[in-house]
């Protein structure tokens, strides 16, 4: 038996990360920005585990695009 640990790729652990990223710096985003993403998301139509990590990047991003600098607090 080996010892050897699976890891993955190098490109997928970046793209995880930079997905989680982008998640993190919607914490410091206002609540007006806030209350817009969980609408965007509540309109996927799916239950939140069962949203895909670029379904929720998608959402940000949408809402950033859409907000601007509104989503700053």
């Amino acid at each position: 038996m080996s010892n050897d640990t699976q890891v993955a790729p190098a490109h997928l652990r970046r793209a995880i990360a930079a997905a989680f990223g982008e998640i993190a710096n919607t914490l410091e985003w206002s609540h007006h920005g806030w209350l817009a993403l969980m609408a965007k998301l509540d309109a996927a139509g799916k239950p939140a585990a069962e949203l895909t990590l670029a379904e929720v990047v998608a959402a940000i991003r949408q809402v950033h695009d859409q907000l601007g600098a509104e989503v700053q607090p």
